[in-house]
């Protein structure tokens, strides 16, 4: 008897096993994960390999932990029955908001010999913040780059529908968690747990079918970089003028084969931009390497894409549209103080060597200063390094007359800028300086002494404004020809070179000869010609110009004369 009650229970285990299995099989054995939420023109392009991936509104639904650096809303639309709609919200603290509705169809599945069709909806809720929102990690600049981030996926609906059969439908949900280091500003790693919920745990981590059958969610462990191999280092998304960043990503699940996936994305002039990649991918059967390729056009807060990949249940192409917004006033990081920064400023940078307005006679620059933590300093696009206690240096070069030394404090996706003048003059050592030194050393008498640092103080004022005309160009000095004469005598030439370029004349078309001492090949022949054109310096009545006869007493009075300067 005890026999027979085993055989019987044997019996039936054996028969609810046969009605299980196609059950728990219905979307695994057509290899459909209605939690997969591969989405975006922008991603899809670049093969999906995205998980390092931090500039980008669909970034949650492959890395919640992008969500630290992205902001914007982005739809992607195949057709009426398959689009998705992703936003990340910032907090302005270095962290986001993440929702996102996932909508998808597959018809005509061949099913235990008939045609089926899944459909499913799909809700994701994410947050991702980087570790330095947290004050014990303010100070660490290694945590700094650290991002984390947890998405909850809710099924809302999923239909299998097909000829002489029950529509069947399901729910469920289930965690996807994911990290990202940004090892520095081109390079970038990261790593996304997806589906880890598991099963039945707080009656989620499965499919949960309306005939109280289950179904389990395959899990995917992504492993990825993502490199930015041209272009400026810190630089915004899609900011600067060309661009090169490459992708690479393993995808890891119990049930399926590793895959490789590598993308990557190329910006061009500020505005256009081309992807292409080689996505590997499983579906039943065995495994198929797809080339993905897109392109798009992006303004400062827009940006569409058309983007072309191969959907693997059905090994059908499909061409995807996909449209961004960034809006302005949604930042990641609260807009840093827009004032100058001082010697000493409660902002972004503490302190700062530069000021406005600075001359030197140095070919290159120091800038020193001290910044808050998690912030970078560059000083005309020159990184500068910074110590443990957040000070930094920088040595910028400097081109002789007028700079521009534009310090900027980036943050991730945020920065702001000040600009300095800074005047590099140009040095140079005068005869009558020399000749006042040698007197003054061999001078006993006080009085004499007092006379010559007169005349000191006089000379330095003289070499000074010659100075300030050889930094910006009116005269030229050779440096291999010694020491400047102030009391030398000029040349016809030489001052009419002066005055055309102190008055800022427009250079005249040299097409023949100025005169008939001054060629057309003479190299200052433009000058010549426009100091005879003004009337500046009139030719001879020989019709000579003579550009290397001395200036006399006679024409420099003429010439205060015609320029109205007093002598």
């Amino acid at each position: 008897m005890i026999i027979s009650k085993c055989r019987r229970l044997l019996s039936l285990v054996f028969l609810l096993s046969l009605l299980v299995f196609p059950a728990q099989a219905r979307l695994n054995e057509l290899g459909i994960n209605p939690f997969a939420t591969e989405a975006g023109g922008r991603p899809l392009g670049m093969a999906g390999a995205v998980v390092a991936l931090t500039d980008d509104p669909n970034g949650a639904l492959y890395n919640p932990a992008a969500l630290a650096w992205a902001k914007g809303i982005a739809i992607t639309n195949l057709d009426i029955d398959r689009i998705t709609v992703a936003g990340a919200y910032p907090t302005g603290l270095g962290s986001s908001f993440g929702l996102a509705v996932v909508n998808t169809s597959i018809e005509n599945l061949v099913y235990q010999g008939s045609l089926r069709t899944s459909k499913s909806s799909l809700v994701v809720v994410s947050y991702g913040t980087k570790l330095f929102f947290f004050p014990a990690y303010e100070k660490n600049q290694a945590l700094q780059r650290i991002g984390l981030g947890v998405s909850v996926k809710t099924l809302l609906s999923e239909t299998f529908r097909g000829t002489g059969i029950n529509d069947r439908s399901a729910n469920g949900w289930t965690v996807d968690l994911g990290g990202i280091y940004k090892a520095n500003d081109w390079l970038s790693v990261g790593l996304a747990l997806q589906n880890v919920l598991p099963e039945k745990t707080f009656g989620g981590g499965s499919i949960l079918w309306d005939d109280s059958l289950a179904e389990p969610i395959t899990a995917y462990h992504k492993l990825g970089f993502s490199a930015k191999v041209i272009g400026p280092l810190g630089s915004l998304n899609y900011s600067d003028t060309r661009q090169l960043v490459l992708g690479g990503e393993l995808d890891f699940a119990s049930a399926n084969p590793t895959l490789l996936r590598i993308g990557g994305e190329y910006t061009v002039n500020k505005h256009f931009f081309m992807q292409a990649g080689l996505m590997e991918q499983w579906r039943p059967g065995g495994l198929s390497f797809t080339p993905t390729w897109g392109f798009g056009l992006r303004s400062e807060e827009w940006a569409f894409t058309i983007s072309g990949n191969r959907e693997p249940i059905k090994d059908e192409g499909q061409v995807l549209l996909s449209g961004m917004y960034f809006p302005k006033e949604w930042v990641v990081f609260k807009k840093l103080d827009l004032d100058r920064p001082s010697v000493f400023l409660e902002t972004a940078i503490e302190q700062l060597s530069l000021e406005d307005n600075f001359v030197t006679y140095d070919e290159t620059l120091e800038v020193t200063g001290k910044v808050k933590p998690g912030v970078d300093v560059y000083v005309n696009n020159y990184l500068a390094s910074k110590g443990k206690d957040n000070s930094f240096r920088v040595l910028v070069p400097l081109n002789l007359g007028k700079n521009l030394v534009i310090v900027e404090a980036r943050n991730e996706q945020e920065k702001v800028s000040w600009t300095y003048k800074v005047l590099r003059k140009a040095r140079i050592s005068v005869e009558e300086e020399t000749e006042l030194k040698k007197k003054l050393e061999r001078t006993i008498s006080l009085q004499e002494q007092e006379a010559l640092r007169k005349k000191e103080a006089e000379l330095k004022k003289r070499r000074s404004k010659v100075e300030e005309l050889v930094t910006i160009g009116v005269i030229n000095v050779d440096e291999g020809k010694g020491e400047f004469r102030l009391e030398a005598t000029i040349t016809r030439g030489e001052l009419a070179t002066w005055l055309v370029k102190s008055s800022d004349l427009p250079l005249p078309e040299v097409t023949k000869d100025v005169c008939v001492d001054i060629k057309r090949s003479n190299p200052l022949a433009a000058y010549y010609k426009a100091a005879i054109d003004w009337n500046l310096m009139p030719l001879y009545s020989d019709g000579t110009f003579r550009p290397d006869t001395p200036v006399t007493k006679e024409e420099s009075e003429r010439l205060f004369k015609v320029l109205g300067v007093k002598k």
